[in-house]
């Protein structure tokens, strides 16, 4: 499977096991939106209107800041057209790799707390897995197996 595949499934993974209600690294991205999730009733809210981070975008110094960005990236676009992608591509690979890794190891904990052998076993298998996989996807990408 190409890389683009493993992104796609560990990232529906990830929030897929947030709205369900584990503890996941993407809890707090998702605080910060505005959604909360309420594990006791099954559902989840959104209120994007509230939330903090459009407070601090939208805000006086955010604005500029938000501009500021949005022109350097213009600049470095209009002179830096020979950059090779892959060193984006690494840096989003990178993130989800690590909250990959986050999520798995807060499902552990998780499971671990029940005192069951079995149950770590099993999640540790099909996490490991996913992740042996994705690092495979990825060392074939860069490896030029594009």
């Amino acid at each position: 499977m190409k890389l683009q595949g493993w992104v796609v499934m560990l990232v529906g993974m990830m929030v897929f096991l947030t709205l369900v209600g584990f503890p996941t690294p993407f809890t707090d991205t998702l605080g910060e939106l505005g959604i909360t999730i309420n594990t006791t009733a099954g559902n989840f809210t959104a209120d994007a209107e509230s939330s903090t981070v459009w407070g601090d975008i939208f805000d006086t110094g955010g604005l500029l800041i938000a501009l500021t960005v949005t022109a350097g990236l213009v600049i470095i676009g209009l002179f830096g057209r020979g950059y090779d992608p892959s060193l984006v591509y690494a840096g989003i690979c990178g993130l989800i790799g690590f909250t990959f890794i986050g999520t798995f190891w807060g499902l552990i904990q998780y499971v671990g707390s029940y005192n069951q052998w079995w149950l770590t076993s099993m999640v540790g298998l099909i996490f490991g897995t996913l992740a042996f996989g994705f690092i495979m996807a990825v060392i074939d990408y860069f490896g030029g197996g594009r």
